[in-house]
């Protein structure tokens, strides 16, 4: 959170969209003054909610640690991140463009290569 300059701006933007909907966001360090993270009232939080929604931009590693937390406990969790914002190590996000890219890759190999080396 401290090293997102717009995390002010985003905060009261979650916060609206949260009321419109009925729903109570946390933020990590909303419970405690000192900015030190907690595990176990982390792991609470998380426990108790509904659903985590986890924005990943900047690649930050406390976003991936506690999105970890929360893929580990299977909660439903739900990644946003700015455009062009690498993402790493979320697990669930499907292998359906990986599918595209190989049989891209394979269909455009096939049409090029004979069969035969293809399977060697």
């Amino acid at each position: 959170m401290g090293a997102d300059q717009q995390f002010a701006d985003k905060r009261s933007i979650l916060q609206k969209v949260a009321d419109k909907e009925g729903l109570t966001p946390y933020f990590p360090f909303d419970r405690t003054s000192n900015m030190t993270f907690d595990k176990e009232r982390t792991l609470s939080s998380i426990r108790g909610s509904e659903f985590v929604l986890a924005d990943l931009s900047m690649e930050r590693p406390s976003c991936y640690f506690e999105l970890g937390l929360a893929q580990a406990l299977g909660k439903d969790v739900y990644l946003i991140a700015q455009r062009d914002t690498d993402i790493h190590q979320a697990h669930g996000r499907g292998l359906t463009r990986y599918e595209q890219v190989v049989s891209s890759v394979l269909k455009d190999a096939r049409e090029t290569k004979p069969l035969e080396l293809l399977r060697a």
